[in-house]
């Protein structure tokens, strides 16, 4: 038997839920620890899901975000992906605005909550991406 799957299947054994998604660089099913932790046991990696906003100013989709582990090696990142990152930079920054602009007037406690989970997962991105910057 495969290694990814017998680990899979301990991982199900143990407590952890298989979720409905693929990890975005493997494509084999995601896994979350009874902690909350979202993963992607083959890859040893943690994963961010973004639930979908939608709003007169903004459209967030969802979408998986795979992100580095500490026991992974900083990603090595050339000069023509850095503009790349920067863009990403840029488009989290704007995004971030617009979600602290709809929370400023916003009633529901839903929505704050949703809006909250979703500034929290963006500023966890921003971290991780500062951490991979040469």
């Amino acid at each position: 038997m495969n290694e990814d799957i017998k680990k899979m299947a301990h991982l199900l054994r143990t407590g952890n839920s298989m979720l409905n998604h693929a990890c975005p660089i493997c494509n084999n099913p995601i896994f979350r620890k009874p902690d909350g932790l979202i993963f992607c046991p083959a890859c040893n990696r943690e994963v961010i899901i973004v639930d979908e906003i939608q709003g007169k100013n903004t459209n967030i989709t969802k979408e998986l975000i795979l992100t580095d582990n500490e026991e992974n090696k900083k990603i090595d990142i050339n000069k023509n992906n850095q503009q790349h990152i920067n863009d990403v930079i840029e488009v989290i920054n704007q995004k971030i605005y617009l979600l602290n602009q709809k929370m400023k007037s916003e009633t529901q406690i839903d929505l704050i909550d949703k809006y909250s989970n979703i500034l929290l997962k963006l500023f966890k991105i921003l971290s991780n991406i500062r951490r991979i910057q040469p």
